[in-house]
């Protein structure tokens, strides 16, 4: 099985019970597949970078799973075809995973965990990372 992420945006007017009946919609199509459905992010109403069907807000989901490329084909075949959706995009996180690892991301994060481990999307604190090259000396002939 391979890991995907499916991102679309429906439209903003939907009523909480109506994203919920799309989202339930595609995990069925997902696990009806043999998939997996890992986790689903509600990611709220956003104004769009440009008018999609005379539309200035989406609200954006994502839905994370592991399955075969068939599932993908099917669920943006129906996507295409559902007037709810502005515009969605699937992404291949990963070439393999197995089953431990899929069980491993549903239990969600260890509790032996510390919470500085952990870093907040907004954090402050500027993440900086040092890499070491191998440095090679140039020989000229002269």
């Amino acid at each position: 099985m391979k890991r995907y992420e499916t991102l679309f945006i429906v439209q903003s007017e939907l009523s909480s019970e109506e994203i919920t009946a799309i989202i339930d919609r595609y995990s069925k199509i997902i696990t009806d597949m043999k998939g997996t459905v890992l986790k689903v992010e509600r990611w709220g109403k956003r104004k769009l970078a440009y008018l999609i069907r005379k539309q200035a807000r989406g609200f954006y989901i994502l839905i994370d799973f592991a399955g075969r490329r068939e599932i993908v084909a099917e669920v943006e075949r129906i996507l295409k075809f559902d007037d709810k959706v502005l515009k969605y995009m699937s992404v291949k996180l990963a070439d393999s995973i197995t089953a431990e690892e899929i069980e491993k991301e549903l239990a969600g994060p260890k509790a032996d965990t510390p919470p500085s481990a952990i870093i907040p999307a907004e954090s402050s604190t500027p993440i900086t990372t040092t890499t070491t090259s191998a440095t090679s000396e140039a020989t000229t002939e002269g």
